[in-house]
Parts: structure tokens; sequence; C-alpha cells
């Protein structure tokens, strides 16, 4: 099975693509507890390559930056998560979930067509007028070898009939925008491609990544409530700055600066 999804996966793509991504590098599981954490068990443990991909059809403990649930109907939706090996240059490894949510979100955008525009949720969702797309889970292993294990849940063929109720009204997929089922791998396809051809240039020449999320940001002009540790912050998101990060302006006026958030809730 892993070779004929490997095979659509890299349908048309060029000898040098293929080569940094061959058959070895993908394993997909019909059912696991986290992508994420069994790639993260491989990179701690040293035996992780670059690009390594682990694909599932269905995650029983799948979760989001703050250990959110993150599930979908078994075979239904995209869910995965990709080895990317870290150079010493820490300072732009922040970068990487915008990094993701312009690859994933120029790729549902080329599927969408003209005429549709996503948000970007900072700093890990993206957004299809204010409902929930795809989610993204970006960690870091430092040792043996840094890693950063990128996981990503998008939304594909999922139905509205299939979403709990209490989520019909703030999630939806590419099905629903577009009437009809699309191939996960053709869309799995075109993101690793993005990586493979963008990571890591553009954590360094940034501005193309930070542009594409500031006219899709979704918080700005909002008033939030982020938690940093365990501090609450109160104010008006005054956009992204340089690296990305979310700018709050409190009730005195001044900028604070977030780099990363436990929870944000807004007004």
């Amino acid at each position: 099975m892993v070779e004929k999804i490997h095979a659509e996966i890299v349908r048309g793509w060029s000898q040098e693509d293929l080569a940094r991504f061959p058959l070895e590098r993908l394993q997909h599981v019909g059912e696991t507890g986290s992508t994420n954490d069994d790639l993260l068990a491989r990179a701690r443990s040293g035996n992780a390559c670059p690009y390594d991909l682990i694909s599932a059809d269905f995650q029983t403990r799948g979760r989001g930056r703050r250990g959110d649930r993150w599930e979908a109907t078994p075979g239904r939706n995209l869910l995965f998560s990709l080895a990317l090996p870290l150079d010493g240059d820490r300072h732009l490894w922040p970068r990487l979930p915008h990094l993701t949510a312009w690859i994933v979100g120029s790729t549902v955008e080329s599927i969408l067509g003209p005429g549709y525009r996503l948000e970007a949720k900072w700093p890990n969702d993206l957004l299809h007028e204010g409902r929930k797309l795809a989610g993204i889970l970006v960690e870091i292993v430092l040792a043996p070898v840094p890693y950063a294990i990128v996981g990503v849940g998008l939304n594909v063929n999922l139905r509205h009939e299939e979403l709990p109720p209490e989520l019909r009204s703030i999630a939806t997929s590419l099905y629903e925008l577009i009437g009809c089922e699309s191939s996960r791998w053709f869309l799995l396809g075109q993101i690793i491609q993005g990586f493979l051809r963008h990571f890591p240039a553009k954590t360094a020449d940034f501005d193309p990544v930070l542009e594409w999320i500031r006219l899709r940001d979704f918080l700005a002009g909002r008033r939030l409530s982020v938690r940093v540790g365990r501090d609450w912050l109160d104010g008006l998101a005054r956009g992204l700055g340089g690296d990305g990060e979310l700018l709050l302006e409190t009730s005195g006026g001044g900028i604070v600066r977030i780099v990363s958030a436990e929870e944000i809730r807004r007004d």
C-alpha cells in the first residue's frame, strides 16, 4: 500500500525532488496515537532522516499546541508529520509555523482557485471565513540531532454532517468548499514539494512568507486575552512583527511582542 501512496504523492515530480523523498522516507499507518509523537520518538532515538514523513488515516491522540485533540473521520483527511533538519541559526526556528502555514495555505488556495483567500490565525491555524480548515503543530528535538517535527491536520474530504454538532459552525473542509472530493496524496505531494523548494531558504528570506500571512491575519484589530506562561495579557492585536511574533497593544499604549502563547481568547 505504501508503494502506491508514494507513487501518487510523487507523480510528475522531477528526479531532483524524487531523490530527496524516496520511498523509504514515507511511512503510512491506518491508525496511530499521534504522527508527531511517532516521529518525535524516531528523532530522539537518532533514527530520523531529513524529510522522513509519517501519515495516518486516523489519530487517537492528535493534539494542538495546548494539547487540544485533533481527530478526523478515518481516511477523510490529511494527517501527517514531517522531519525537517535544523541548523544552528536558532532565531529562525520560530518562523517555521508561518512557513508551514504559507506552504499549506498556498497549496490549498491553488486548489480552491480564484476568489478564495484563507485566513491565518496566529500562530497555527488556517481558516476559511472564520472556520478552521487546518491546524499546524511544530515541535523541536535538540538531541542527538536538531529536528523540527512539523505536524499538519488538513480537513480534506470531511463532510459537514460528520462533525460533532458543537464543531459545525467553527470547522470546514475542502469538500465543503468545492463540493467534491480531493486526492489527499496529490495535496501531500504539493506540500512536500513546497518544503523541498523553500526550506530552509524562506526562513531567512522571510518577507514573502510574512507578507502572505499579514494579508490573511485573522486576529489583526481584534481584542484578545493571551496567556503567556501563567500570565494573561489583554490588548488589541496589531499584526505581526518581523519574525512573525504577535504584536499586542496593551491598555497603556505599549506594544508587547509575543513569540509563543499557551492560549488565546477573543472578546
